[in-house]
């Protein structure tokens, strides 16, 4: 009977340790991605170009790197509101994988712009519609994901300013 509870209490405390490792540990390994406020538009290979950037935050690298940018204009009917999506067509909507920042790094690899062709702005005609980027990412140690999205709710986020390089969102 004494090595009945030994083996229950050993079964118990290694089922707590894994559930305390993963509250405490994994929940905090999570990907941390800031967004820029402004949208650039760029002529950039002859022809009118915009620009979303965003930044690695997290501590480590991030992976699977999903990006999505929606146009959405609220339409009413008799139950309230619902919204209308319609893509826009990004250059480059996956990247494999992003690294963290690192000092040695001069070319900014952890910070990333994604680009559109599309005309936003002519397409941009109603005061209640935005555009919403979505990101998804995996964190490179545990391997969760989370989803990131910022909503650009006017057309004053566009600006004919260029992004700063870096770690910096703002546009110069």
């Amino acid at each position: 009977m004494s090595d009945f509870i030994s083996l229950l209490i050993g079964i118990i405390s290694g089922l707590i340790a894994s559930y305390l490792f993963l509250i405490f540990y994994l929940k905090k390994k999570r990907p941390i991605i800031k967004i820029s406020n402004y949208i650039s538009k760029i002529e950039y290979k002859g022809e009118i170009n915009y620009f979303f950037k965003f930044i690695n935050a997290t501590n480590s690298e991030i992976f699977d790197i999903h990006i999505e940018t929606t146009f959405y204009k609220p339409v009413g009917d008799f139950n309230g509101s619902n919204l209308v999506g319609n893509d826009i067509t990004l250059k480059d909507n996956f990247s494999a994988y992003i690294p963290c920042e690192n000092k040695n790094d001069s070319h900014n690899l952890h910070a990333m712009r994604v680009r559109t062709v599309d005309e936003i702005e002519k397409d941009w005609i109603d005061e209640s519609s935005f555009i919403r980027l979505t990101i998804i990412a995996k964190h490179s140690l545990s391997g969760l994901n989370k989803v990131f999205h910022k909503d650009f709710l006017s057309k004053d986020c566009i600006t004919t300013k260029k992004f700063l390089s870096g770690n910096s969102l703002d546009v110069k």
